[in-house]
């Protein structure tokens, strides 16, 4: 794929008749024997509060259609996608899920948009569609094979980021907590396991914030929190506005407090931006990723190679991915070992299968996604390591070692 825009890839992609397969002689017999291409769907916001993600997100599937495709497929067949927008509404979602399988009855995959649409899709996934379905999401309660045997999580949940987080504040002896969330299914999911754990380490949570998931009042919510007096205020259930102006905002009040944050809330395009306006306020603002940020190249053969493949087939391509995209490329990733491992024991690909081959990934080389060798547990990833951002440098810089949870 030279020269090609992402938006006409996208075009042609959803299109009903999608690429002519690449022939299928060499692969097991039972491969030869299914549908002669692969359909993946996916919703994502690409409108409504969240749609910065969402617009920078989706090119992370398209572009791995396009180079599977380039490098022949997967068991000799190409990938198509249905791609559409799901604006963050749930129903909204399920509606495009099932918008997808009337047009692809043998959808191989599925990418959700949302905690939200993972929770409602799940009955009828699990009694009747049985796909593998991959999302946005690190919702605690999806990394469970047994209530949701279709559902995967790319990387540790929000709980385990929470508990990452809440034994570096015990670590540096913190003694006063405060929560800042959204009030939505994403916001709230790690906040019960949250308390708990703070106890559990002696840390006193003085104050729980929840705010609209954009367009919040930031003003009120920091004036709450300054009354409070946290040492550390712990944010999650945001991805663009309303956590750097929480941090922004509380410095111009004065307020110390340290504050932590989750994958959602770590982009460094968004720490950047709000930088360039306010200064050093986001200066030692932490948080955990599950993975290394694009820049850090060196030791990650994959990113070089999404580097390189950028450089030929993105026009607009700036040199880094942001970690939304990654994200994204890893659930598809993680899809695409499944398949293989599936169609090497030449067993027919369907969401059992395929959740069985991905409980099955041992010290897989995710070629430097993760610092450590993958190992798949309940669904999950548990791994990821602690960033700080640095104003001056403009980077999200490592703090502690790659951490198994």
């Amino acid at each position: 794929m030279t020269n090609r825009s992402r938006r006409d890839f996208l075009i042609k992609t959803t299109g009903a008749a999608g690429a002519a397969a690449l022939g299928s002689f060499g692969f097991p017999a039972i491969v030869q024997a299914q549908a002669k291409e692969w359909v993946i769907g996916a919703s994502l916001p690409l409108t409504g509060p969240f749609a910065t993600a969402g617009q920078l997100g989706m090119p992370g599937i398209i572009d791995f259609i396009a180079m599977t495709n380039d490098s022949g497929g997967i068991g000799g067949k190409k990938i198509r996608g249905i791609l559409e927008d799901s604006g963050y509404v749930a129903i909204k979602a399920l509606a495009n899920f099932k918008k997808a399988l009337a047009e692809a009855p043998d959808l191989a995959c599925y990418f959700g948009d949302s905690t939200g649409f993972m929770k409602l899709v799940a009955p009828e996934l699990n009694s009747r569609y049985k796909i593998m379905t991959g999302s946005t999401s690190f919702a605690s309660e999806l990394a469970n094979p047994s209530t949701n045997p279709y559902q995967y999580v790319s990387g540790p949940t929000y709980q385990d980021m929470f508990g990452i987080l809440l034994q570096h504040v015990a670590d540096k002896g913190g003694k006063r907590l405060a929560f800042v969330y959204s009030d939505t299914e994403f916001g709230k999911d790690p906040i019960a396991y949250g308390r708990q754990r703070a106890k559990e380490l002696g840390i006193e949570l003085v104050h729980e914030e929840i705010t609209k998931a954009s367009g919040a009042e930031v003003q009120s919510h920091v004036a709450q929190l300054r009354r409070a007096d946290p040492d550390f205020i712990l944010m999650h259930g945001y991805v663009t506005g309303v956590w750097p102006a929480i941090i922004a905002t509380a410095r111009a009040f004065g307020m110390k407090s340290q504050f932590l944050g989750t994958f959602w809330a770590m982009e460094k395009v968004i720490a950047d931006k709000i930088s360039a306006k306010v200064g050093d306020a986001l200066n030692g603002y932490m948080g955990v990723l599950p993975y290394r940020y694009f820049y850090d190249r060196k030791e990650a053969p994959a990113y070089q190679e999404l580097d390189a493949w950028n450089k030929a087939n993105n026009e607009k391509y700036p040199g880094y991915l942001v970690t939304w995209y990654l994200q994204v490329r890893m659930t598809m990733n993680l899809w695409k070992k499944a398949m293989e491992i599936t169609i090497e024991a030449d067993k027919p690909v369907n969401g059992d299968n395929l959740m069985t081959s991905l409980a099955s990934i041992k010290d897989w080389d995710s070629g430097g996604f993760f610092g450590n060798p993958v190992s798949v547990v309940s669904n999950k990833i548990p791994q990821g390591r602690v960033y700080a951002y640095n104003t001056e440098n403009k980077l999200f810089l490592p703090k502690s070692d790659w951490i198994q949870v």
